[in-house]
């Protein structure tokens, strides 16, 4: 067996091992992203939850609940909200504002409106500036991104429906990376709004050309090997120049199992990375999570 293939048989074996490890290192990702989403979704119920021990620990019919005194934001008028709202424009900050086609999820029809992204929240008004629902931040609980040009905002309740409204607009890609900002952990883009996240060039792969570029050297080196202008020693000479180390279909293999051992790695280290970050993210996640149901707990022992 010549030297050359001597090493694609060792360079093949190393690239089936990394593509194994790849494959690991993929399916952990996966555990770990379906981990995260599931630690989402328990701070979202959570929120829930917290809302409704507050109305239970204070409950409008008590005598002694500071309720009493107050007006429910639902049964006020909408005009009053809408004036309340445009008065704390100037205090909140408008984010951005967009025209768009509303539709309710208990409603078939479609009706004309705009959505205002604020800093504290969302607001959806119709067509004559009227408020139609106002989402503050910590309210919502999913936002769904279906296409580059249609959303769907939810706040969820325990005992009653859900409050849930799908807006359409030409401008929505405008406001996707801000929501995307603003409520990192609570949207989720469907198959069709995937061509939004374009895939950034990872820095890595410059990093992996000056490799690449000194492997491909040595092997052109290996081949190409001239004699030296001061040798004399004629027939002995010729014939370690007529016999490479490595012949010339071994060097082309040898090229492409070089450049997917690259791919590979540069690709390994990256979900490293990810994942890194993303057990850093699920640590705190756990940690918040904890600290919510043993307050919850307690809570809901004073009540019983």
């Amino acid at each position: 067996m010549t030297k050359g293939k001597e090493l694609t048989g060792l360079m093949a074996c190393t690239q089936k091992r990394l593509e194994d490890t790849a494959r690991v290192l993929h399916h952990q990702g996966k555990q770990l992203d379906s981990i995260s989403r599931g630690l989402d979704k328990m701070e979202s119920d959570l929120d829930v939850a917290d809302r409704l021990l507050t109305e239970l620990e204070s409950p409008s019919w008590w005598p002694f609940s500071f309720k009493l005194w107050k007006i429910p934001s639902e049964t006020k008028p909408k005009w009053d909200a809408s004036m309340a709202s445009s008065k704390a424009f100037g205090k909140e900050g408008i984010v951005i504002k967009i025209p768009a086609v509303i539709s309710q999820k208990t409603e078939s029809h479609v009706k004309p409106g705009r959505l205002t992204v604020l800093v504290s929240g969302l607001e959806i008004q119709n067509s004559d500036s009227l408020l139609m629902h106002r989402f503050e931040r910590e309210e919502v609980d999913d936002i769904k991104v279906h296409t580059p040009y249609e959303i769907s905002i939810r706040q969820r309740f325990i005992g009653k429906p859900d409050i849930a409204y799908r807006l359409i607009s030409a401008k929505m890609p405008e406001v996707i990376p801000i929501l995307e900002m603003q409520f990192s952990k609570k949207i989720e883009f469907l198959e069709d709004a995937l061509m939004l996240r374009s895939t950034r060039t990872s820095p890595l792969a410059e990093k992996g050309y000056s490799v690449w570029h000194a492997a491909s050297g040595l092997m052109d080196h290996a081949m190409h090997c001239e004699p030296s202008s001061g040798s004399q020693e004629g027939r002995p000479l010729q014939l370690q120049t007529s016999e490479p180390l490595i012949s010339e279909g071994d060097s082309q293999e040898l090229r492409q199992i070089l450049r997917k051992l690259k791919d590979l790695a540069l690709d390994a280290e990256t979900e490293l990375e990810r994942q890194d970050e993303a057990l850093d993210g699920i640590t705190a996640a756990v940690d918040r999570t904890t600290l919510t149901i043993d307050k919850h707990n307690r809570r809901v022992k004073k009540l019983t």
